[in-house]
């Protein structure tokens, strides 16, 4: 699967004659490498399949932009999440804040569980399948939908009332592709690791699902993601769950 995406991101890049190509097939090819290099966990795989696909972007979609703003006012109202930051009581805007902060421990935190309850190989073979699917289709769709963080298109205010946002901003300034990824790629690996552990662990699965939905609308409240992001990566995620569980089941 890894070998797959990451080819097809060095043909994407020559096909498209997008910003360094070379560096990026040079890279994937890199990347396909080390999948064959066992002790090399598959979160690699992740962080290089979410940082090549930006090399291929340029400037936003506009046009798809304005439609993920468009729904957002459908389901929030023109000024709803703004109006919600303001008076939404102080403790539920820092949890969302923090919810969101989360989205970067959740998949280490789901192999974690999975390794110390002595699961076996197939087990993680299973969750690593659901993960890195329902991630690969949000990473590898960025070239051909890119579009700026909700917070970037409408100028929203960078702090507001929340301590955490601060820190969430200076992760993402140094962290960040700086590019929105349509399905949400921090929703679909959350969501796909709470159903992939569930299979096996019930109560952490379930545990780490209030966790993923946290992520969800922490992401949306805190305008890091469009609404239809969000809505889109859970799918993904349920599609990838189905999809990983019915293949390896063959």
């Amino acid at each position: 699967m890894a070998a797959a995406y990451f080819a097809y991101l060095g043909v994407m890049a020559i096909a498209r004659r997008k910003p360094r190509p070379a560096l990026l097939s040079i890279a994937s090819l890199l990347s396909i490498f080390i999948v064959g290099m066992p002790h090399v966990m598959p979160l690699v795989y992740l962080l290089v399949g979410y940082w090549l696909p930006a090399l291929m972007v340029r400037e936003p979609n506009v046009q798809f932009e304005q439609r993920l703003l468009d729904i957002d006012r459908r389901l929030f109202g023109p000024d709803g999440l703004s109006r919600f930051e303001r008076s939404a009581p102080r403790a539920v805007i820092e949890y969302l804040e923090l919810a969101y902060l989360l989205c970067y421990a959740v998949v280490p935190a789901g192999y974690a569980c999975l390794l110390v309850a002595g699961r076996g190989v197939g087990a993680i073979d299973r969750f690593w399948s659901t993960v890195l699917l329902a991630s690969f289709l949000c990473y590898g769709l960025l070239p051909w939908l890119p579009t700026r963080a909700p917070r970037a298109a409408e100028a929203s205010r960078e702090t507001g009332r929340s301590s955490i946002r601060r820190l969430n901003l200076a992760v993402l300034s140094r962290a960040s592709v700086q590019w929105n990824t349509f399905p949400s790629g921090h929703t679909a690996a959350s969501v796909a690791t709470a159903l992939a552990v569930a299979t096996e662990m019930p109560l952490a699965g379930l545990a780490l699902g209030i966790v993923a939905v946290s992520i969800a609308a922490g992401s949306v409240a805190g305008r890091y993601h469009y609404a239809a992001d969000a809505i889109a990566g859970a799918a993904v995620a349920c599609a990838a769950f189905v999809t990983a569980s019915a293949v390896r089941g063959l």
